[in-house]
């Protein structure tokens, strides 16, 4: 036996000859030895090798990304735990009337903010802080989590505003609540308040919190911003709103302040001269809505523009609402109504509403029978209260076509003044001796007046016309797509599916007060209004001819009650049949322009289905035109 077999162990460490024993029992080949180490494989010195040099390389570019290609970003994040800003929302521009009457104010006021950064992290925690303040500031729990979502962050820093225009009552409160780190703030803010309240809803409209729809318009806007939501105030949104400012703070891990950082102050927004008149906006406003009231009728409106230059001087629909209730969002039992009454009083009939014009159309009518030729207006026509078609085709079948009167004998001056029917039936579709205009010549001058567009008006949700055509009657009536003569008579006097908004039969009207002279409405008070065009073609005699049928509509037509003004004006009544629900009913409509020599105002009422027909207007034109004769008219010569 070898004598490395007499080694005996009296310690558990190997001694250093030890070390080098598996290599001398190897060479010796002694089965019997011990082996007390095995050596590492060259794979696995590799691999070892390869793993560690690689482990440093991830390590290495980890704290390069770390450090030099996010650095900056990250030292930004920790910054902003660290930091926290506080939007201070601008002051909007101000809405004047054209006399530089405030229509809308600002006033400090307190809002209620939610920052998502700050609400609490436990679930259970973060209901029942939304639920408190749903509970105690009428806003419902859903409607709390939907603006949470829509800030896309659930983790943001950035302010949301949940309500505006806090009362006192409501500070005080969020004061009593146990909300420490619930996420919700009180700030001071700057309120809108409508002083006029219901008189110009649908003129300066409103303002509420910004949405997920209008933050992908304002992209810049913080969520902590009041938008406008109608009228004026989201036509010229951008020019109201102003620039936000921000004030910094350093907050302690437990989001309390440390260290004021400083300010940017907000820029308010600029203000806009309208070419609206208030005193007589709160004329009109007061006229219809106590005629509304005596008839018991659920809708109604009216506008004034001066015809020379297209300026809105007043603007009513009704019923209206108070901006105040929809820009507070409060009472909540208000808002509702406002939004699922069947009266519609969120709904401008001004320039949404689609009425047919019924008899106002006639002047427009006249117009194109005396440039095509069409009829004399000098031609005595007998009418008898009715006018009969015989069927071609079978001579014993007749149709008759009932007047609304027997006008007895008529000239065009005396058909207009008395809305005769049977005339312009006669001149739009043919009768007797008279070849019609036909549907195409008809269509011809809508487009000339430019019925077949919107007038342009600076105020959103303009609706266009409904001009009936071949292409239209087979949609309308698939199932009696044919046009028949009975259909130009209709359109004839303004019916048979014509359908225009009150802005563009104001319009038209202004074109015929100014001779052919076509401005665009507008509400905002430019120095230098320009024509849109001028209609050249139809010579000086023909307007002329329609002035003086307008004027007798006042002096021996169908509104000579309103010959005790003062003053000489023209006018056009109408009271087009609708159908609803099977039940028919009338319009009541009426356009005028004063004075009657030298246009500066006109003025186009309409009632929805009163009990009587269009006279019911004329007791509001009457008192609109009175108070604008004497307050305006006279005073400014």
């Amino acid at each position: 036996m070898s004598h490395f077999g007499s080694i005996k162990r009296k310690q558990h460490l190997l001694s250093p000859e030890e070390i080098l024993l598996d290599s001398k029992a190897e060479k010796s080949a002694d089965i019997q030895l011990e082996k007390l180490e095995h050596p590492l494989s060259s794979l696995l010195t590799k691999m070892i090798l390869i793993i560690g040099v690689g482990a440093i390389i991830i390590l290495g570019a980890q704290s390069f990304n770390l450090q030099i290609t996010h650095g900056q970003e990250y030292q930004q994040r920790a910054l902003q735990n660290r930091i926290r800003y506080s939007v201070v929302n601008a002051p909007r521009g101000i809405i004047f009337d054209r006399f530089h009457h405030p229509l809308v104010l600002n006033a400090p006021s307190f809002s209620l903010e939610m920052v998502p950064i700050d609400m609490p992290s436990d679930e259970d925690k973060r209901n029942i802080a939304i639920t408190t303040i749903a509970k105690n500031f009428d806003i419902s729990p859903e409607e709390i989590q939907s603006i949470l979502d829509y800030s896309h962050n659930r983790y943001s820093l950035n302010p949301i505003l949940l309500k505006p225009n806090l009362t006192l009552k409501e500070v005080r409160l969020f004061d009593t609540l146990s909300l420490d780190q619930s996420g919700f703030k009180v700030i001071q803010d700057n309120s809108r308040y409508y002083p006029e309240k219901d008189i110009f809803a649908h003129v300066v409209g409103y303002v509420g919190r910004i949405s997920s729809q209008d933050k992908d318009k304002y992209k810049n806007y913080p969520l902590s911003s009041l938008v406008g939501k109608s009228g004026l105030e989201l036509e010229y949104e951008k020019l109201l709103h102003g620039k936000e400012g921000k004030t910094l703070i350093e907050i302690n891990a437990h989001n309390q302040k440390q260290h004021s950082l400083g300010s940017v102050s907000p820029q308010k927004g600029q203000d806009i001269i309208t070419t609206i008149d208030s005193g007589l906006q709160s004329v009109l406003f007061d006229a219809l809505s106590k005629r509304m009231k005596q008839l018991g009728i659920k809708g109604a409106g009216g506008i004034a523009l001066n015809p020379q230059t297209g300026e809105v001087l007043a603007l009513v629909s009704l019923p209206s609402f108070d901006p105040n209730v929809m820009t507070k969002g409060t009472p909540s039992s208000l808002v509702k109504r406002y939004l699922v009454s069947s009266a519609h009083p969120l709904f401008n009939r001004i320039i949404s509403g689609a009425y047919p014009p019924g008899s106002v159309i006639k002047p427009l009518m006249a117009i194109a029978a005396l440039k095509e030729h069409t009829i004399d207006p000098n031609y005595k026509l007998r009418t008898d209260g009715k006018l009969v078609v015989h069927n071609p085709y079978h001579p014993e079948q007749s149709y008759v076509f009932r007047d609304w009167q027997n006008n007895g004998i008529v000239d065009m001056r005396r058909a207009i003044a008395m809305s005769c029917n049977v005339y312009f039936w006669a001149i739009g579709g043919g009768w007797k001796n008279i070849k019609g205009l036909g549907l195409a010549r008809i269509r011809k001058y809508w487009k000339l007046f430019r019925l077949d567009k919107k007038t342009g008006i600076d105020l959103p949700g303009e609706r266009n016309s409904v001009l009936p055509s071949l292409e239209w009657l087979q949609k309308s009536r698939p199932n009696d797509p044919v046009w028949k003569l009975g259909d130009t008579y209709n359109i004839s006097i303004g019916e048979g599916g014509l359908a225009l908004t009150p802005i563009q039969i104001a319009d038209y009207i202004s074109t015929i007060a100014d001779n052919g002279v076509m401005m665009k409405p507008h509400l905002l008070l430019s120095e230098k209004p320009t024509p849109l065009t001028v209609l050249k073609s139809i010579p000086a005699k023909d307007w002329q001819i329609v002035h003086e049928g307008m004027r007798e509509v006042i002096t021996s037509g169908t509104a000579k009650s309103l010959s005790v003004l003062p003053f000489a004006f023209a006018g056009k009544s109408g009271s087009p049949k609708v159908i609803r629900n099977g039940k028919v009913g009338y319009h009541a409509l009426f356009a005028s322009y004063a004075p009657y020599k030298n246009p500066q105002i006109v003025l186009f009422v309409f009632a929805e289905n009163p009990p009587q027909g269009h006279i019911v207007t004329l007791p509001v034109v009457k008192d609109v035109l009175n108070w604008y004769w004497e307050n305006r008219i006279t005073k400014s010569k």
